[in-house]
Formats: C-alpha cells, structure tokens, sequence
C-alpha cells in the first residue's frame, strides 16, 4: 500500500521555478511575436490605409464624374419638359434661341446648348473662350447652310462670322438619340471648335409630339478636359495619381496625361486620334493598364469594384478599379494608384521603434515578472477559464474573490458582466421569437391580403409585390410581375402622363389617395385601378422607394358609366313627357277650343277667293 501511494505521488518543483520560468518564457514569446507582428502589422496597416485611400478616392471620382455628367441631362430634361408643357415651341427658333442663351449664360458648366429637327434645321448657342457668344443657325431658308452670328447683350444677331454646309441628321449625336428613343450619350467625339482642341461628349434627348412623332433632339457639348482638372484637383499620395477609360481601353482623362489623345495632320487637315491607356507615354498608367488586361481578360469583364495590389515596374502598387455607370449610356472605368513607397518609408521607421521598446521591455517585463508573477498567475488563470467558459456557451461562471484589489474587482466585473450576457442571451431569443412571429404574421397579411400591395422604386421598378397585385395585373406569380416590368411608366401606365402626376403628389404631399388610372395588364388589356400610395424616405429626406394598395376598379367605372347612360335617358324620357303634357294642357285651354271654333266657321273657299 505505502509503494502505491508512493507511485502515486505528483513530482514536486521548486515553487520559484514553477511560477517564474513559463512566465519568462511567456514574455520571451509575446515579445518576440510583437517584434515579428509588428512588421506584420505595419504591412497590414499599410494595406488598409491605402485600400481606406483608394476606396474612399474612388467613391468621391464617381460622385464627382457622375454629377458632372448628370447636370446637363437635367437642363435637356427641364428643356423638354417647357416643349412638352407648350411653355416653348421648338419650331420658334427666335424664343427657343433666346432660351438656349439664357441657359448657356447662367450655367458655368455648359458652352454650347443646340437643337436640330427632321426638317434638318439647327440652332445652337455656344459661349466661346473669349465670353463672346455665337448662334448657330440652319432654317429652310439657309439650307444646306448653317450660319453663325456674333450675338450681342441683347441677344441679338450683329455680325455674321461663318457660312458652312451643315445637316444635323445625319450627325453621331443626333442619331444616338433617334435610335435609342429616349435620353443617352453621343460617342466621345474630337472638337476643333474652340482654341484648345478637346475631346468631347454629348447628352442627348429625342423630342416627340403628343402623337410620337419625333421633332428633333437636343443636345450639349460637353467637354471631357473638366474631368481631367477634377483628377488633377484630387491629392491621392505624393506619387498617386488616377485615370478614367472607356471599356476599349482608350483613354478618357488623367491626373497625369495632359493630353489623352493626339492630333495627327494630313495635309491640309488635323486629326484627332484616341489614345489607348495601354500606350500611354506615362509608363505607369501604361503598365497598369497592362496588368488589369491581363488578369481580367479584358475591361468588359471588371464588372463591379477591384481592390487590388500590383507589381508593376519593379515596384508595387495599390489599385482602386471603379465602374462609372450612369444608366444612360455611360460604361467607364476610374483607376486610382498609390504606390506602395508612399506608406512604407514611415512604416519602416516605425518598425524598427517598435522592435527597440519591445526588446526594453521584454527587460524590464522579465525583471519585474520574478517578483510579480506568484501573486498574478493563479487568479488570472481563473479569469481566463471562466472566460473560455463563458465563449463555449457556458454562462453560469462565477469567479472567487481574490486578495489583489485589481484581481478581486476585476472578477466582480467579470461576474457582473456574466449575469448580464446570460440575461441579455435569455431577452434577445424572447425578442427573436416576437421578431418571428411578427414577421410571419406581416407576411400573412401581405401574401393573404385582398388589395395589391407593392413596393417599386422612383425609378419605376417594382422591389415587391403580393399575388394579388400579380392577379390584377394577369400575372401568374409576383416574381414574374418584379422580372417582366422594369418601367413602371411605359409598361403599366396607359396614359403616361398619369405616372408623373403621381410622382409629383408623393413629391410634395408625400402620399397619393384615390388615385385613379388606366393600366395595361400582362395581356396587353386595359383595366382601371386606384392606388393609394405613400413615399418612404430615410432620415435626410432622401426617397427610398414608394409603397401602397392598388384595386381594380374597372367594374366600378363600367357601373358609374351605365349609370351615366341611364340618367341621360332618364333625362330625355323626362323631356318628352313634359312637353306632352304642355300640348295637352295648351289644346284643351279656352282660347285653344275658340280659335278652334272660329277655324271651323270659315269658309275656305271665299276666304282665299
């Protein structure tokens, strides 16, 4: 028996080198894994400020590219909207040219506003360099010929400048709108119409009668050199600069290439040729357009944001690739690019720093770790458990009272911090469970409801919608309606002018009641429906989509329509009957019965001998 509890006996260690060896060694370890994590960290600190940089600079070149791009096709559409209103008659080209000068005149952004229509006729006002201002002008009487004046303050033609044969029909700009029927973008052009030649783009819009019959289009020039200053105006780096390119790869503008194409002469006449990206005299522009080709296969593939990190030229590069759509036409690409030395060099130093004090403390923490580590270990140890305990799931831990004061309320926090996790665990699965039910129970009443319910957005697509709505419509589930309609206006509005209405209601009323309108269903048939609707906005007043009930009201309308025809028979019935009686009342009165009398008395034939 004594041989057994011998064997049985743990061996014993000098209590000192129990409790300060592996907490030396600990500190050894932690501290050399500082001094490794800390390359590592500054690596990764690097990484993500510069991907923090490129994400937060390619987002401000998106927003800046596509409020530029969006200003014009706001004035095209308040144009159309005056011609569409009778406020402005396209075919009066002394008002409209006065309109036009107005606009180019006050916009800081616009130089040149034009019209032409089928007829061939054009008429544009264009802003030069100088501040003078130009009309140009094609009517039946000058053509083939446009003519430019100099206009003066009062908008007045004085000096005729120029005589060109001109047609704007068979134009790129004018026959981008006429073939997409609706608000798009010319092809990126050269101009040599200004002192600095430039490229240019166009937005444009078909303008149509009440019958759909096109008129004409509108359009202005706008210069693509504005973009290159906005880049040019955006500190990246010291060495960062950004791009913008089209999906062939030609170049758009640059913070760097001054001129994103060249001009080539042959003979008497001056080109301008794209530039592609790929051939681009600054090298680095040149090799990262390489890099982006051949990992992508192509710029038709890079389909939404790419953070990436290149080497290029020896040297690494962090890269930002942004789509820039703007749902008319425009499809480019902004490449933002930061190299990697912008960062590193402070990284570096602050490397070596960190590996210096950790190594000053790995002495210190050693010397002081001898005296300290008896009277920390075991509580701590205890914290830790129950901590691990307490990740596992296990939330009944408790933690005893220790005789260091800063051990002892950390193990009360500790305990506090466990009864409350373990209450809040137990509250959010009751909450989650009344989430559950409330969530079935609105989907009940959406799925099970008798109205259509919907939510579409301002753009005119439908986010959701219940079978019932899908029923009204003809359709046979609401995915098919979400799938099938993506323009609320063109597809579901018979009379389209009714959408805009409604749009303007929840613009400034924020609801629509008994709103009445007819609608195409899947089958190309015509109902009436009613819609009571309201838009949702976030906390900055910003829409976010609308929300309503629709019925249909078509037997509605059928009865309010008989009832209609019945009161106008109703009425005439009325009519005739009066004027029976007030025959009958004007035949049996006594002056009545005595003409009659005295009628009958005369002799016919003495009366007319």
């Amino acid at each position: 028996m004594i041989g057994k509890a011998i064997e049985k006996t743990p061996r014993k260690f000098p209590l000192r080198i129990t409790l300060v060896v592996p907490f030396v060694l600990q500190i050894v370890i932690a501290v050399g894994l500082i001094g490794y994590l800390s390359l590592r960290n500054g690596q990764r600190s690097v990484d993500n400020l510069a991907n923090q940089l490129n994400s937060e600079i390619g987002k401000r070149i998106e927003q800046g590219v596509l409020n530029y791009l969006e200003e014009p096709h706001h004035l095209i559409d308040a144009t159309y909207s005056a011609i569409q209103s009778s406020n402005l008659n396209p075919q009066d080209f002394e008002a409209l040219g006065r309109y036009l000068w107005q606009i180019v005149h006050q916009q800081r952004l616009i130089d040149y506003f034009y019209y032409g229509n089928e007829q061939g006729e054009f008429i544009g006002v264009e802003q030069m360099e100088d501040g003078t201002v130009q009309l140009k002008i094609r009517t039946e009487a000058s053509a083939p010929n446009r003519k430019t004046y100099l206009l003066n303050e009062q908008v007045q033609p004085q000096k005729l400048l120029k005589l060109l044969k001109y047609d704007p029909r068979p134009r790129p700009w004018y026959e981008a709108a006429k073939a997409t029927g609706k608000s798009t973008w010319s092809k990126i052009y050269a101009s040599f119409s200004r002192h600095n030649n430039s490229l240019e783009i166009s937005p444009v819009k078909p303008v149509y009668d009440s019958n759909g019959k096109l008129l004409g289009v509108l359009s202005i020039n706008m210069r693509l050199v504005l973009i290159s200053d906005f880049l040019k105006d955006l500190y990246i780096s010291p060495n960062g600069q950004t791009f913008i390119i089209e999906r062939s790869g030609d170049l758009i503008a640059s913070s760097t290439v001054s001129q994103p194409f060249k001009i080539v002469v042959k003979g008497d006449n001056k080109e301008i040729e794209r530039l592609p990206a790929i051939k681009s005299s600054n090298a680095i522009v040149q090799g990262i357009t390489q890099s982006l080709q051949n990992q992508f296969g192509g710029f038709n593939n890079i389909n939404k944001r790419q953070n990436l990190k290149l080497f290029v030229h020896g040297e690494r590069y962090y890269i930002e690739v942004v789509p820039i759509r703007d749902g008319r036409g425009i499809d480019w690409l902004a490449v933002v690019i930061v190299p990697e030395n912008d960062f590193m060099a402070q990284i570096n130093t602050n490397t070596q720093n960190t590996i210096l004090l950790c190594l000053a403390a790995l002495a210190v923490a050693i010397a002081l770790g001898i005296y300290t580590s008896r009277w920390i270990t075991h509580p701590i140890l205890r914290v830790s458990q129950a901590s691990n305990e307490l990740a596992q799931g296990n939330l009944n831990q408790q933690i005893a009272p220790s005789p260091i004061i800063e051990i002892d309320t950390l193990a009360d926090s500790f305990n506090g911090m466990a009864g409350q996790l373990k209450n809040s665990f137990e509250s959010l699965e009751a909450k989650n469970e009344e989430l559950r039910i409330a969530e079935e129970n609105y989907r009940s009443i959406f799925e099970n409801a008798l109205e259509g319910i919907f939510q579409s957005s301002p753009e005119g697509r439908f986010i959701n919608v219940n079978p019932t709505l899908a029923k009204i419509y003809g359709y046979n589930s609401p995915a098919e309606m979400i799938e099938s309609i993506t323009n609320i206006s063109e597809q579901l509005y018979v009379d389209r002018e009714k959408r805009t209405e409604f749009k303007e209601l929840l613009k400034t009323q924020g609801t629509a009641k008994n709103f009445e309108y007819r609608s195409y269903c899947k089958d190309s048939s015509i109902i009436w429906t009613q819609i009571d609707a309201r838009a949702v906005k976030n906390s900055q007043g910003k829409v976010l989509y609308y929300e309503g009930i629709v019925q249909n009201i078509s037997d509605r309308k059928r009865r309010e329509d008989e009832l209609r025809r019945q009161l106008e028979e109703l009425k005439i019935e009325i009519d005739h009957k009066k004027r029976e009686k007030e025959v009958a009342m004007l035949t049996q009165s006594s002056y009545f019965q005595e003409v009659q009398q005295e009628m009958a008395d005369v002799n016919l034939d003495e009366f007319w001998s």
